[in-house]
């Protein structure tokens, strides 16, 4: 494994924002961090994840290696994310080769290396559907019942999408819908109160 020991040692400041752990295809866990209210996997590509950019647009900035190295880097609050060519060389990148895109910890570990991932072995997918049936009892504090329907919706395409934590189980989740969905009124009367409208037969 390649080691990047920076030349010129430096202290982080406080307050950096974190690098976490996204699925971002099948199989396919990459360190991610939020721009401009966006998640960016690869600094050297735009938003749209088609034109080439450079990762200065990101914040990120040239520094030099042991070994006549040079990355664009940017520190967060675990770690650092570097960007370099192909070969894992240099800061200069090419527009027509994916950048390498690597992620390392405090004490020098190399956590994420695209260089280095193995392509995973074609096979037929082993596919399964699993329908779930959930109920969550939201106090709305004053907002629309449809909001309570929105947020669960987005909490769990959220939890849907980044996938299992990374170890947990090699099962993926390839695709998602939602077939349905419902607000029902809570019963807000305690077990104490009378109604009277069965006293006075009504």
């Amino acid at each position: 494994m390649t080691s990047w020991s920076e030349l010129t040692s430096r202290d982080k400041p406080e307050g950096l924002p974190e690098a976490f752990q996204r699925q971002i295809s099948p199989g396919v866990v990459r360190y991610v961090f939020i721009h401009e209210d966006l998640e960016v996997d690869d600094p050297a590509v735009d938003s749209t994840g088609r034109f080439f950019v450079s990762p200065r647009e990101y914040g990120f900035s040239i520094r030099g290696f042991k070994g006549g190295k040079t990355a664009w880097a940017r520190d967060f609050s675990n770690g650092t994310m570097l960007v370099v060519n192909s070969e894992g060389l240099s800061h200069v990148l090419s527009p027509k080769v994916p950048a390498r895109i690597l992620f390392i910890g405090h004490d020098g570990t190399v956590l994420q290396d695209t260089g280095s991932v193995q392509r995973l072995v074609e096979r037929i997918p082993d596919l399964i559907t699993v329908r779930l049936t959930v109920n969550a009892t939201f106090d709305l504090h004053g907002e629309n019942p449809e909001v309570a329907r929105t947020l669960l919706m987005r909490m769990i395409d959220r939890a849907l999408l980044s996938g299992p934590r990374v170890g947990e189980s090699e099962a993926t989740v390839v695709d998602h819908m939602f077939e349905s969905s419902s607000v029902v009124g809570v019963d807000r009367r305690r077990a104490t109160d009378t109604d009277f409208s069965q006293l006075l037969d009504i």
